[in-house]
């Protein structure tokens, strides 16, 4: 069960115990089993110590409650075990499937949540993205003023003050890191040349997710009110996200949001598009194409096809598929707070997962998600394979093949 900070309504005192009802329940279900080590991206990038695993950090935490470790000198020792975490789901899958279904995930934010309480989380990288959110609606630390400079003169409708029936929800990552920005653009120009009635919000801000990911639950509860308010002011009916961390924020963590709107990912939104109106797509050159499954798509929300579909329209792209696919992609490493902090890690999983694509001789590895693409596009770089294997967003490989 999970249990929500309102600022407003709940005592401190109370909110910290609640949370460790919700972690010292999911220990007494965990049997030690380890089957969540073999999906775990950390027993692949750490040194593979239990303590490490997801059924271990359970258990530090566990300990540390029931021996009233909490707030002495360990507690940066179980921070720094919390925050490894990329929160991918796949150790919850694997428990579900294999052995008695402990809430694992639910139990480790329930962790950063208590740590954040006790101003010990998050890691100490994590804490001027939080001040940021906090300042400037963004975990860039960037003007809101400067929220649209990647629109490059682009015209979009401004939400509220125009009218439209879906709203093309950026978020920050696309609007501030320049990388990234071409990602939205090709979004704005494929929803144009499918004639759908859109528009971006005038005051967007950040949808939450990486408060609630570093433990402040506070924060988070009052960006997502923030949030709700500016949808029902802009009075859409659907709302499309870049990323899949926004869309699974205001699909699955805030029960109003899906009550009142239709909530999607792009690439489910598109798919569903272009499968009805069959457009036209360029003859392009035959080019080997894989496909990462981004976590908060995939293990968090099933969403496995329509951005292989989106691929598969394309004439001269074969899809081939890498051996940790769908359900057991391997994460990429940049969720539950980890694009702001770097851990120290055996190996990197950005590195890896190129690597996996290049063994099934792939040119072109297209993510669904701005942080993959960040974290493979640096993987790229870094070993120096920018002439073997190019990173790509499938909103940009539309936006190249319509016609």
């Amino acid at each position: 069960m999970e249990i929500r900070r309102d600022i407003e309504n709940i005592d401190e005192e109370k909110f910290v115990e609640e949370l460790k009802g919700i972690i010292l329940n999911a220990a007494s279900r965990c049997r030690n089993c380890n089957y969540c080590f073999t999906i775990c991206p950390l027993f692949e990038s750490t040194k593979g110590f239990m303590s490490q695993m997801p059924s271990g950090i359970i258990q530090s935490m566990n300990y540390a409650i029931k021996w009233e470790l909490l707030g002495r000198e360990h507690t940066e020792t179980l921070r720094n075990l919390l925050y490894l975490c990329t929160t991918c789901n796949g150790c919850v899958l694997r428990c579900k499937s294999k052995a008695t279904g402990v809430p694992v995930l639910g139990a480790i934010e329930a962790g950063r949540k208590i740590l954040r309480e006790m101003l010990v989380g998050p890691l100490p990288q994590q804490r001027k993205p939080l001040k940021d959110i906090y300042q400037y609606g963004n975990p860039y630390g960037e003007r809101p003023e400067k929220r649209f400079d990647w629109l490059q003169g682009i015209e979009v409708k401004r939400l509220p003050s125009e009218k439209a029936t879906v709203l093309y929800y950026v978020g920050c990552t696309t609007a501030y890191e320049p990388n990234l920005h071409n990602i939205g653009r090709s979004l704005i120009r494929v929803l144009k040349f499918l004639g759908i009635d859109f528009g971006i919000l005038e005051g967007e801000m950040c949808c939450g997710e990486p408060a609630r990911r570093m433990g402040d639950e506070a924060l988070f509860q009052e960006l997502m009110k923030k949030n709700l308010e500016q949808f029902r002011e802009a009075g859409v009916r659907t709302i499309i996200t870049t990323s899949p961390h926004c869309f699974n924020t205001f699909l699955n963590e805030n029960s109003f949001l899906k009550e009142e709107f239709e909530i999607q990912h792009y690439s489910q939104f598109l798919f569903k598009v272009l499968e009805e109106r069959k457009p036209t797509f360029r003859e392009g050159i035959s080019r080997m194409v894989t496909y990462h499954d981004p976590c908060y798509l995939s293990k968090h929300n099933q969403i496995f096809d329509p951005p292989r579909e989106l691929l598969r329209m394309i004439p001269g792209f074969k899809l081939v598929e890498m051996g940790a696919n769908r359900e057991e992609s391997l994460c990429c490493g940049g969720g539950g707070g980890r694009m702001f902090a770097e851990v120290e890690q055996e190996r990197k999983l950005g590195e890896m997962r190129v690597q996996q694509a290049l063994e099934v001789n792939a040119e072109v590895l297209v993510t669904a998600c701005p942080w993959c693409y960040e974290m493979l596009h640096n993987a790229v770089q870094d070993l120096k394979l920018m002439h073997q294997i190019v990173i790509k967003d499938v909103g940009e490989i539309l936006s190249e093949s319509l016609q």
